[in-house]
């Protein structure tokens, strides 16, 4: 069963469904960090293929799962487990990727990598992919992110899209300084989302 465990779904809806392309696309490429049970991904997908009903379009979900122990957020983050304070990380299962997995088998847009983002920037270093569409999900620290916007900014173009999931709990200034040189502008927020876009 596809589930979020997030909110301001809305927001990343009409961010996808007002997606700017400056000449049609031939191609559309999207991507997610941090998929957990997929909702994210298909609000995603189901955002552009609303949109363009025949076109090359793939999206790539990277998530490494396996209870994978990790750095959340900077600082010294707690977690309420039950009626327990805890300072260890939420954790994500093999078993709910295996139900990810199922959840998207028939789907043909949707390219599955169950790896870190730090794996994936790594095997797709030298390849010219350019994303229309990034969201990330994943490790919310400073560094993870800033390394994360660096990378897909590289491999951008003009009115490509990034949004950043809990960008309060990072150094939301540094990313945004960082992620201006190539002409990225935040251009709408939510309580818990930013969207960026290249001007």
């Amino acid at each position: 069963m596809i589930r979020g465990d997030s909110d301001e779904y809305d927001l990343i809806k009409k961010w996808c469904e007002t997606l700017p392309f400056f000449s049609e696309p031939k191609s559309i490429n999207t991507c997610e960090v941090g998929v957990r049970e997929g909702l994210g991904s298909q609000i995603i997908m189901m955002s552009i293929l609303s949109r363009f009903k025949k076109i090359d379009y793939v999206h790539d979900a990277i998530d490494p799962y396996g209870d994978l122990e990790y750095k959340h957020f900077d600082g010294n983050p707690r977690w309420k487990n039950g009626d327990e304070w805890t300072s260890k990380a939420p954790t994500y299962s093999n078993e709910m990727r295996d139900q990810m997995i199922k959840d998207f088998a028939t789907n043909p847009n949707f390219k599955f990598y169950n790896m870190t983002d730090i794996q994936y920037m790594n095997v797709f270093n030298l390849t010219k992919t350019i994303y229309d569409l990034v969201f990330l999900d994943g490790p919310h620290t400073t560094q993870a992110i800033l390394r994360e916007v660096l990378w897909f900014a590289e491999r951008s173009r003009k009115g490509t899209r990034i949004i950043i999931d809990d960008y309060q709990l990072c150094n939301f200034e540094v990313i945004r300084a960082a992620i201006s040189y190539w002409g990225f502008k935040d251009i709408e927020k939510g309580k818990n989302k930013v969207c960026f876009e290249r001007i």
